[in-house]
């Protein structure tokens, strides 16, 4: 282990509303990554032990991607700029929506918020292939190749849960209640959301992405008879489940997640291993 100065990324803007946009797009996927590498080693089955270990290789990797492109040539050593952008920040830096730091209260709840999540995810990166921003394009055209996996095997296990018996259906639906509500938090809209979409960057509002959203999401829960669990169009995530993209984030990140991903990085600032 060296220990190298570490890179400065103080020289590179966070605030402007293409790195806000990138900020949002990489905090979802590492935190959605770090909560799903949580079923390493303990998932119900060895099949969903290796599935959920892929996803959340697959989430961490696309966060560096985004975060890298944020980076772009602002500073000399790239490496060492991700690693700050995702490890050395404080806990209101983050952009992430605040489903995706909720704790896996059990394996049905994980799956609900897996389904709902990449849902979102897809909508969102199928929108933005068609950003101003050619880098941004580009990569969120090969995400969304990367993606169909994830997105295949939620709507997989969506569909087998809802036919699985009064139980297996019992988890999913009551999974669905606590989830779908927090996933609204999803939509919220960015910092300088206004000019981030007039300039391109994202071509269109988190409320329309909701709205694609939304369609895709009832129109499933009605083919397996559970369409009432939709939200409505007016519906607002709950209290404690919205603030996100502006940085005020739950327990759940401040007192657990954020810890235990940074704590290394903290612990031995600029180590290189």
């Amino acid at each position: 282990m060296s220990h190298p100065q570490v890179t400065d990324t103080a020289a590179v803007d966070l605030t402007g509303p293409r790195a806000q946009l990138l900020l949002a797009l990489a905090d979802d996927e590492l935190v959605t990554g770090h909560r799903a590498a949580y079923w390493t080693g303990i998932a119900p089955s060895l099949e969903e032990d290796l599935a959920f270990s892929t996803i959340a290789q697959d989430e961490l990797n696309h966060a560096d991607v985004w975060f890298q492109v944020l980076l772009g040539d602002e500073v000399a050593d790239v490496r060492a700029g991700v690693d700050a952008l995702a490890f050395g920040r404080e806990p209101d830096a983050y952009r992430h929506a605040i489903v995706c730091e909720r704790p896996p209260r059990d394996f049905a709840d994980t799956l609900a918020r897996h389904w709902c999540y990449d849902r979102f995810d897809a909508i969102r990166l199928t929108a933005l292939t068609d950003s101003s921003d050619a880098a941004i394009a580009a990569v969120a055209t090969k995400l969304t190749h990367e993606e169909r996996y994830h997105l295949e095997h939620a709507d997989h296990w969506f569909r087998r849960l809802a036919a699985g018996g009064d139980v297996a259906r019992g988890h999913l639906e009551a999974a669905l209640r606590a989830v779908l509500p927090e996933a609204l938090g999803l939509f919220e809209p960015l910092v300088d959301e206004d000019r981030t979409v007039a300039e391109g960057l994202l071509p269109v509002p988190h409320a329309e992405l909701r709205r694609r959203w939304s369609e895709v999401v009832a129109t499933m829960l009605d083919e397996v008879g559970l369409g009432e669990l939709a939200p409505g169009s007016r519906d607002a995530p709950p209290a404690d489940a919205g603030g996100g993209r502006d940085g005020r984030h739950s327990a759940d990140f401040t007192d657990d997640v954020w810890p235990e991903m940074t704590g290394l990085y903290r612990a031995h600032p600029g180590a290189r291993w």
